[in-house]
């Protein structure tokens, strides 16, 4: 014999349940700030040519964040100021330490975003090379980075990312 549970006593495990949940977790942003196909001439590279002569860069950035608030007030301090972020990206791949990877410059770009803008829960970085200097048919070489709030500290990355 199977005991019934009266449809209202469900009804209010679930409600107890989902308000538990909502209030202990953050909810995941799904609103994403897109910057696309930035271009900069910087000296970066494992080879003297790519050093000494420098290269063209093309920098891919996307910060997720909550727009939502944005959405409704319209007003800038709610969001993320791109125009800073532009900055941001700029005087790392252009005016920074030459670094021999790209990998690195994509690193410090997604953490330096995440170290500045609290909003931001994760920044995913591409960086391609459109002109590469190894014979052969390679259009472009490139790297993509997905970096989150765990990641923004020390300098070191979680390895379950």
């Amino acid at each position: 014999m199977s005991a019934r549970v009266p449809l209202r006593g469900i009804r209010a495990l679930t409600r107890s349940l989902s308000s538990a949940s909502a209030s202990t977790s953050k909810p995941s942003p799904s609103d994403v700030i897109v910057m696309r196909d930035m271009e900069f001439f910087a000296r970066h590279g494992a080879l003297e040519p790519e050093r000494a002569l420098g290269q063209k860069f093309l920098v891919n950035v996307e910060i997720a964040c909550d727009l939502r608030r944005v959405g409704v007030s319209d007003n800038l301090r709610d969001t993320i100021d791109y125009a800073q972020a532009w900055g941001i990206v700029r005087e790392i791949v252009e005016r920074g330490t030459t670094r021999t990877t790209i990998e690195a410059v994509a690193h410090e770009t997604a953490t330096t975003l995440l170290q500045t803008f609290d909003g931001a829960a994760s920044v995913r970085v591409g960086i391609d090379k459109p002109h590469v200097a190894i014979e052969g048919g390679l259009r472009s070489l490139g790297v993509r980075i997905f970096r989150d709030r765990g990641d923004a500290g020390d300098g070191t990355v979680r390895r379950d990312a």
